[in-house]
């Protein structure tokens, strides 16, 4: 009994003695100066510095606390093994965590598809505009529009465009990363703007090429978003049958044939945030992800519908933990926006105009249980610009073009109005864009603005958009507003397997006829 007492005591002494060694190894091997941590995007502490003062005052101690959690040897490795371990061990309650998420995300965009949810969001720009706020700074609008006449050539011809899915991943250093750091004050800018912004040219698209022959997709066919735990393992997110995309090309397809001669259908549908999520936060489980479903589509629509995969275009910004998505919120930012519209225009053969060279009004939003925080990066455009609602045809009333004081979503552009919105870029491009979408074009809009010289938008989902309002037809709007371009940016809760996109828009663009 004795000898056994005796063997536990020296195991337990033994095992102390080497913790103890080891301790002061790892405390030997460790940096004693400070460093960034690109992890956790913040300074890791250095070792204290020792004196009578900071011994008498404490500050001593702090520190040495402060570099014993910072300063270990092999920190990150250290880091990213517990939180593999503690995913490994908590599977079933990350699993159940996920699932109650789910059920939440999935009530919030059910209220965002019927339109409850923009109610809400007005009600809550009301309760927003009747408290008084403090004033940010602000960034008086530019005197005049740039002088500056268009002076870059594409590199290729709109219309020169595949019209296959844009293939083309951000590069792993993008043109443009976020100077908007998280961590920044809310009323300091990102950067200052370009002092002459080069207005993008409106180049005479080329003839059509000859209509390629659209064969239909074999019928039992489905096509996947997936989150990819390995080159061989994925979790499916969302399925979509040949049938529904077949009849969403229809869609576009009938868009494209109300354009006049040389004008494009864009198309892009990014996935809600609390996909993106999974992939962003959990880099230890997910190496990327990937949709099929926009190469299907790319086979089905005519010549000049352009079909982008939103998956494959955040896929290196997200697996870089760039701010793409909220944590509080079901939307993408506006970096998120920004690298699809710069996919776009580079797969069109237009220079991009970067995202550092707009400055920011930056506002909290909220934070997450964990403590991330959610920033709002209100776009100042780069030329003068204005922002009207349209009803009855011709009927316009002017409001801000965003809500620098908001703390919520609704501040972009100044919230979803219904039934038209007009957007003047000032710039020189005689061109004109409409914008159809869900609340995910908020962010996407400004962005379109130095290509155009007017952008119009419209929300085309149940209860959104009314003739009766909007004083016409939306072939009759197309036409009277002269809309050479079309975007369509449908989130994945709008999008092709929802009734906003199956009936709800065919019907709108397809009443009173319009097509020539």
């Amino acid at each position: 009994m004795k000898q056994r007492r005796r063997g536990a005591f020296l195991a337990a002494l033994w095992w102390l003695v080497g913790c103890l060694c080891l301790g002061v190894l790892l405390l030997l091997l460790a940096p004693r100066q400070e460093r960034f941590s690109e992890q956790e995007n913040r300074m890791l502490a250095g070792f204290p510095s020792f004196s009578r003062e900071t011994l008498a005052s404490g500050a001593f101690f702090t520190g040495v606390e402060d570099y014993l959690s910072d300063g270990f040897f092999a920190r990150a490795d250290v880091i990213e093994a517990a939180e593999a371990s503690l995913e490994l061990f908590n599977h079933q309650t990350e699993e159940q965590r996920q699932i109650q998420q789910e059920a939440e995300t999935n009530a919030l965009l059910a209220a965002d598809a019927d339109g409850s949810l923009w109610e809400e969001e007005m009600a809550e720009e009301a309760r927003e505009e009747a408290e008084p706020q403090e004033d940010g700074p602000t960034r008086p609008a530019p005197s005049a529009a740039p002088s500056v006449t268009p002076s870059a050539t594409p590199a290729a011809s709109p219309t020169a465009a595949p019209s296959v899915t844009a293939s083309a991943t951000p590069a792993a250093s993008p043109t443009a990363v976020p100077s908007v750091a998280a961590s920044a004050a809310p009323s300091a800018a990102a950067v200052m703007p370009a002092a002459s912004p080069s207005a993008i040219p409106s180049a005479t698209p080329t003839a059509a090429p000859t209509p390629r022959v659209i064969v239909p997709l074999a019928e039992n066919e489905s096509y996947r978003l997936e989150l990819l735990e390995s080159e061989t393992e994925a979790s499916r997110i969302y399925e979509y049958s040949a049938a529904n995309v077949m009849t969403f090309a229809k869609t576009l397809n009938y868009l494209k044939a109300l354009l006049p001669d040389g004008g494009e259908v864009h198309y892009l549908q990014p996935p809600v945030a609390e996909v993106g999520r999974r992939l962003s936060v959990r880099t230890s489980r997910y190496i990327g992800w990937r949709s099929a479903m926009e190469d299907a589509l790319a086979t089905q629509v005519t010549d000049g519908v352009h079909i982008y995969n939103v998956p494959e275009i955040l896929n290196g910004p997200l697996t870089d933990k760039q701010d793409i998505y909220y944590y509080t919120d079901h939307h993408w930012t506006p970096l998120g926006a920004w690298y699809a519209v710069e996919a776009i225009m580079r797969e069109r053969g237009y220079p991009a105009v970067a995202y550092d060279a707009y400055e920011y009004q930056s506002r909290i939003m909220r934070r997450d249980q964990v403590g991330r925080e959610d920033w709002l990066h209100f776009l100042y455009p780069l030329a003068p610009t204005h922002s009207y609602v349209l009803t009855n045809l011709t009927n316009e009333t002017e409001i801000p073009f965003m809500n620098y004081k908001s703390t919520t979503y609704t501040g972009y552009i100044n919230n979803t109005r219904t039934p038209w919105r007009r957007f003047t870029s000032g710039y020189g491009s005689q061109r004109r864009a409409l914008l159809i979408s869900d609340s995910f074009g908020n962010v996407f809009l400004p962005y379109l603005l130095p290509y155009y010289g007017e952008v119009h938008m419209t929300d085309l989902r149940a209860s959104y958009f009314k003739e009766s309002e909007a004083g016409g037809t939306f072939a009759e709007l197309l036409k009277y507003h002269q809309i050479d371009d079309i975007y369509v940016v449908l989130s994945t809760s709008n999008g092709i397997n929802s009734k906003n996109s199956l009936e709800v828009m065919w019907n709108t663009i397809t009443a009173g006829g319009g097509q020539s």
